[in-house]
């Protein structure tokens, strides 16, 4: 069941404003035998020139999730909603029945880094929806996401779970796991071993379905990481009545 995914890999879309890294097909990048992590279909990295910017575009039926990893990000949508994101700040736009929205990188002078997430909702339509939350930084394991409601989180339609992981340069930590999940980790700064197996920036980890993962940390280190139930990694995500 393990995989081991090399940043190098990836693919990507090179522009002269933008730099962005694909975990899986998107864009005009194509490979069947990487089209998903169950619900979650895109993990994007996205590397914004000073001065760059996603024009204004559109989004149906999706659930997307920003973070900054570095730099200052200017968001405006369709349906009012427009704010500043800093290093360190997530955004929750669930698209619903259709919303248009841009992208900036708010310096001229500074690049601008950011990871974008996409979750297929179980439901169609409703009502758009923008969110934004700071993570206490001084905390290991967070909880960034969840189809389950908790008050710390954005409440995605779907059954996953999205964890920040930040360690210290030699901390370490043990993840319990949900009997019959799926766990997927998605290293962004920092170096990483989890369950034996080294990661740099940009690397991903599909791990064996245990009971616990293990991270120790070689340099301070950022990840996000994803758990799902083993039957939607199968292919049987779809909407329910």
């Amino acid at each position: 069941m393990r995989r081991f995914f090399k940043a190098k890999e990836r693919g990507s879309t090179q522009l002269p404003w933008l730099s962005s890294y694909h975990s899986f097909s998107f864009n005009r990048y194509y490979d069947p035998t990487h089209m998903g992590f169950g619900p979650l279909r895109v993990i994007n990295e996205d590397h914004v020139a000073p001065g760059g910017q996603f024009d204004t575009h559109g989004h149906q039926d999706a659930q997307i999730i920003s973070m900054v990893f570095y730099g200052a990000m200017q968001h405006e949508d369709s349906g009012g909603h427009s704010g500043l994101l800093l290093t360190g700040d997530y955004q929750f736009m669930n698209a619903g029945s259709g919303i248009t929205h841009s992208e900036a990188n708010a310096s001229d002078r500074d690049p601008l880094g950011f990871m974008q997430l996409w979750v297929i909702p179980r439901h169609k339509g409703g009502l758009p929806d923008y969110q934004y939350r700071r993570f206490e930084e001084g905390a290991p394991l967070q909880l960034v996401a969840s189809g389950d409601p908790d008050p710390d989180a954005f409440r995605v339609d779907q059954e996953i779970h999205i964890w920040q992981l930040r360690l210290s340069s030699g901390g370490q930590l043990h993840h319990p796991l949900q009997e019959n999940w799926l766990r997927r980790i998605q290293l962004v700064e920092g170096a990483l071993t989890a369950d034996g197996q080294a990661l740099t920036p940009g690397d991903g980890l599909l791990t064996e379905p245990l009971a616990t993962t293990e991270y120790h940390a070689q340099r301070d280190s950022l990840a996000l990481v994803f758990d799902i139930p083993k039957d939607l990694y199968q292919g049987k995500t779809h909407e329910t009545d």
